[in-house]
């Protein structure tokens, strides 16, 4: 892909990790909007993560990996295991909750988001 796929992809991360930052800051007020927006906090994750694995997948060319039987996105892969990490980190931080819904929702924006990008490189889905 090009060089601006990655650029764009990093500029992202960037800023996906400043929102996670302001998200377990105390005292934080900049997300109150999504509270008023139905379904806006699962949406948020919906989109959030999915965006991320589209454009890790595209700066990766779509590159998968050989688990078991199936053959994985690589880019969705890094961003399961991170939103994972990140989402279990919550138990941890005042001010934080853990919802399994959350999850569900960073793992279907990945998987469909993923996808997109497999589509979009010209990628056939192996089995």
């Amino acid at each position: 892909m090009p060089a601006k796929i990655k650029i764009l992809t990093s500029v992202y991360i960037l800023i996906l990790a400043g929102i996670i930052f302001l998200a377990g800051s105390r005292g934080t007020n900049y997300f109150t909007f999504v509270g008023k927006i139905p379904f806006g906090d699962k949406i948020g994750h919906f989109l959030l993560m999915g965006i991320f694995a589209f454009l890790l997948n595209l700066a990766l060319n779509a590159k998968t990996v050989r688990l078991s039987f199936f053959r994985y996105l690589a880019g969705s892969l890094i961003v399961f295991g991170l939103v994972t990490i990140e989402e279990f980190s919550q138990m941890f931080v005042s001010g934080r909750t853990f919802e399994v819904n959350d999850l569900l929702f960073d793992y279907a924006g990945i998987f469909i988001f993923g996808e997109l990008a497999r589509f979009i490189c010209g990628r056939k889905v192996n089995p």
